[in-house]
């Protein structure tokens, strides 16, 4: 009987596709907008604002406040929610994530199903003309990777 060799692996050149960074970038808006009111780029960047009811308080006191009036997280607290004050006063944001995500959950999965339907048909009727743009702009003149 004949010993077979190994198969060589295949692999796939790695690419980055543009279409699919901007879909990734949709659903991070989703998420950041729906759970904390801010923008993927002010949830990383923005400043430290916890506060309740527009004025600051001191990280115990927006806490007691918060623990007083829990049905609040959707409209009182850090607006927007970074990243800072998570990190800063990990327990009010926490409730106040809980109460916007409660009060945006319906929002969040409309919009996201809008952007899993539409990219899906946007990539689907659009495919010969990305592939034209692919194959003919994006190779020769960039190549490295990457596509739309």
């Amino acid at each position: 009987m004949v010993r077979r060799g190994k198969k060589t692996r295949r692999r796939r050149a790695r690419t980055f596709s543009i279409l699919n960074a901007v879909e990734s970038y949709a659903y991070a808006s989703i998420l950041t907008e729906g759970l904390f009111s801010a923008s993927p780029m002010e949830f990383l960047t923005g400043a430290d604002n916890v506060t309740a009811s527009g004025t600051a308080l001191t990280p115990d006191a927006t806490q007691a406040y918060f623990l007083a009036n829990p049905n609040l997280g959707a409209t009182y607290g850090a607006n927007p929610l970074s990243l800072k004050d998570i990190l800063g006063n990990p327990g009010f944001a926490a409730n106040a994530i809980i109460g916007r995500g409660r009060a945006n959950v319906i929002p969040m999965l409309v919009s996201s199903a809008t952007v899993s339907i539409g990219m899906r048909l946007f990539k689907r009727v659009l495919r010969r003309p990305i592939s034209n743009v692919n194959r003919n702009i994006v190779k020769p003149l960039i190549g490295m990777g990457v596509r739309i």
